[in-house]
This record gives structure tokens, sequence and C-alpha cells, in this order.
């Protein structure tokens, strides 16, 4: 239950910047439209890209050691020295290839920002480390919230005063500066001067999970990376605002992946097999519990959802579609992959890893040359696909788990049953923007009310859930 309440706690407040979010992206869609976007989500695209090789997996190896409750200031000094290193080094990259990077994003002043970025990140890093490291998973969840919220506010108010495209760029800087700040006031350890031991726990742990940081932040930026070689910004724009909207799906696994690789990794230190097998077999139930609904509704009524950001952006509904498929698929995968890495064997999510970058990558140049844009969300979904089974492959070799298929083929019928009901209202309807928010809550109340019907587990444990979170909130 503890899990479970972090969780749904997590939960909601990815809910909230996905709310954030999605009011900034779109205020910002129709004030300077698909093109615009789409050179802001080339610069991001690029500052993610950079920011992989400030961390090489530096921060999965300090949540580990950190977790472990020994020397935890020195391991978190390590870090941050490793990661500013490693900033001054891909800064020579950057300037070597400014040409290229400045072509690429097609905006030459964005280019200079890159670097206040970079820096940004890193002074932000040791305090994610610290608070996912202390379990205190919500707490560093919130920062986001802050963040993603000063940036919307930046956003608007440059927006509004006609700045362009820039202002995006200022507004995802101010969000980290405030988070910074933030953040500062929330962490209860001290950095403190590492020895050689501390650097060389890091880099053995590190060594094989670096890998993982890459495959985590390129789930999201490979595609837009390829995109920018083959399309015009005007599609990535589109692109991105469904890969955003298809994030709303994978909040449930992001939550308890969150909260599971600490607590793994604590109660692996303390050889409780045992537990973990029941932790991950629980939580495989409802890793996927909103994106089988996610991709019924998708098919039905995306078209209408992408209206609300504006016609032009109604041409990326299949895009749309396929990206909820891949987010179903990382779902399983990206819980599987912490739990892995909680019992001490990065050795196995490398090779997870490994075969996802490889598969995605060149699948990504292969079917966006051969067919366009939409084969970007295809090459996704096949490569995570592939991983996924592959890290079920590993995790069963270790502590041999069982698939709940009973209570998630519940889960797929009550999306089934709501796609059946759906789809001869969506044949006879426009989709505007109140009959596609009228639909979205009736498929959520078929979906949840079939669900509930056919799974008392399900229902006893979100009912449980929520009385449990109930009483927290009034104490």
């Amino acid at each position: 239950m503890k899990i479970a309440k972090s969780s749904i706690g997590v939960f909601l407040i990815k809910i909230s910047i996905s709310v954030i979010g999605f009011l900034g992206t779109l205020y910002a869609a129709t004030v300077i439209g698909a093109e615009g976007l789409g050179i802001y989500f080339l610069f991001t695209a690029v500052v993610s890209g950079a920011s992989l090789f400030t961390s090489f997996g530096i921060g999965s190896a300090t949540t580990k050691r950190v977790s472990e409750g020994q020397e935890q200031g020195e391991f978190l000094g390590a870090a941050f020295l490793m990661n500013l290193g490693l900033f001054f080094i891909i800064s020579i990259f950057l300037i070597i290839f400014k040409e290229q990077i400045v072509s690429f994003i097609g905006v030459e002043i964005l280019y200079y920002l890159i670097f206040v970025a970079l820096l940004l990140k890193v002074f932000k890093k040791p305090i994610s480390y610290s608070l996912k490291g202390e379990r205190r998973v919500a707490t560093g969840k919130s920062l986001s919230l802050v963040k993603d919220t000063t940036r919307v506010i930046t956003w608007v108010i440059l927006l509004t005063a006609g700045v362009g495209v820039l202002g995006l760029a200022v507004g995802y800087l101010a969000g980290y500066i405030v988070a910074l700040i933030v953040g500062i006031s929330l962490i209860s350890i001290s950095l403190r001067m590492p020895s050689k031991k501390h650097f060389k726990s890091i880099f053995d742990f590190s060594k094989y999970s670096w890998l993982g940081s890459v495959e985590s932040k390129a789930f999201s930026w490979t595609d837009t990376i390829v995109l920018g070689l083959f399309v015009s910004p005007m599609y990535i724009g589109v692109y991105e605002v469904a890969w955003s909207i298809s994030g709303l799906f994978y909040f449930v696994a992001s939550a308890l992946g969150s909260v599971l690789f600490p607590n793994v990794s604590h109660l692996a230190s303390n050889g409780k097999t045992g537990q973990i097998k029941d932790m991950i077999e629980e939580s495989l139930i409802y890793v996927a519990i909103i994106a089988f609904p996610g991709v019924v509704g998708a098919a039905l009524i995306g078209e209408g959802v992408l209206r609300i950001y504006g016609e032009e952006f109604v041409i990326g509904y299949i895009v749309l579609t396929i990206l909820i498929f891949s987010r179903l698929f990382n779902a399983f995968k990206s819980v599987i992959a912490k739990v892995i890495n909680g019992m001490d064997r990065p050795d196995l999510s490398f090779r997870v890893y490994a075969v996802f970058l490889i598969l995605n990558l060149t699948s990504n140049f292969l079917l966006v040359y051969l067919i366009g844009w939409v084969g970007a969300a295809i090459a996704t979904t096949i490569s995570i696909g592939v991983a996924s089974v592959l890290a079920y492959k590993y995790i069963d070799s270790l502590i041999g788990i069982k698939i709940p298929k009973k209570e998630i083929g519940k889960e797929v019928f009550a999306a089934v049953v709501m796609g059946v009901v759906l789809y001869p209202i969506v044949q006879y309807t426009y989709l505007g923007l109140f009959e596609t928010i009228a639909l979205v809550v009736l498929g959520s109340a078929i979906y949840f009310g079939v669900l509930f019907a056919i799974s008392s587990k399900i229902r006893n444990k979100m009912f449980g859930i929520s009385k449990e979170i109930y009483k927290d909130m009034i104490k």
C-alpha cells in the first residue's frame, strides 16, 4: 500500500504537470503555430542530446549509492564534479560544430542558450539524485511542477509581448533557474569532498547504467533529431504535440518506476527478493491501466484532441495513435528495467538499452527516409516493443515473475467495450472542442465502470488507496 500511495502521489503531481504543459503548449501553438513549436523542440532536442554526455549513467549510479545510506554527501560531491567535468568536454564539441548546430535549429541565438541550459542542468542534477536516493520521489517530482509552472508563466508573458520562439527558450531556462533555487532548500544532504573510492564506486555502476540514461532520453528525442534532418519544423511541431499528449498515458508507469527503483534498491541490499517479486507483479497490473483505453481513444477521437491545438495539427492523429501504443510497451519495459537496476544488475539493463538504441536509431533513419514522418512513430514502437520482451526475459531469469494476465486481460476487455460503444457515436459526430471533451469523459466513465465491475482486485485497490489518501489529507 505504501508503494501504491507513493506512486499515486507522484501520479497526481505528473497530472498537474501535464495540465500545465498542455495549457502552455496550447497557448504557444495558437501564437506561433506548428513551425515555431518545431524550432523550439529542435532546440530542446539538442539540449537533451548534449545533456546525455554530461551524465553517462551518473544519475542512476548516484541514486543507487545514496539510497544505500552510506557516505551520501561524498557520493553527491563526486557526481557533481563528474557532471561538471563532462559539461566542459561536451562544450568543446558544441563549439567545434557550431555551424552545423545553428543550421539544424534554424535560429542562431538559440545556439548560445544551449550552454546556459546545460550548465543549469548540471547544477540541478545533485538535487534530483539526493531526493530520489532518499526515496523522496514526490518531493523530487514537485520540483518538475515548479519548473514547468515557471516555464509556462514565462511563455505567456513573453509570447504576449511578441518575443516569439526565443520566448519559449527563455521560459525553458527560467523554469530550471527557479527549480534550482527551490530545490536547494529542499535537500537534506550536503555535498562533501569525495575521495577516489567514491568516484570509482559511481563509475563501476555507471559503466553499465549510462546507456539507461541515454535510452530514457533518446526515447523522446531520437525521433526529433532524425525528423529534423528530413522534414520541415512544421511537421516536427505537430509530432511533438502528439508525443506530449501520448505522455498522458505513461504517467502511471512513470510514477511506479520512480518509486520502485529506490525501494527495490533498499530491499535488494537487505536480501528481500521475495518482497521485490511481489512488488513488481503487483505493479504490472497497473502500469498500463490508462494506456489501453488511450490507444483505443486515440484511434477514435485523436483527430478532435489535436484540433484543440489548431487545424494544422489534425494531420498528426495517426502518429498520435502509434505513439500511445509505444507508450504502452514502454510502460512495462520501464518498470521492469527500474527493478533490474534496483537489484544492482545494470549489466542486464545495459543489454536492454543497447538493443533499443541500436534498433531505434537505425529504424528511425530507415523508416523516416522511406515513408516520412509517420515512420518515426512506427520505428519507436517497434524498438520499444522488442526491448520490452527482452527486459521481461531478464527479470524472469532473476526472480521468476508471473505476468498478471487475468487482470491485464480485463483492462484490455474494458478498453474494447469502450471502443465499441464510442465508435458509432464518433461516426456521426464532428469532433470539435466540446464534443471531444464530452467523448473523453464518456469513454473514461465506460472504461473504468466496466473495469471496476469485472475486477474486484483493481476496484478494491483503487478504492483502498483513495481512502488512505483522503485520510492523510484531512489529518
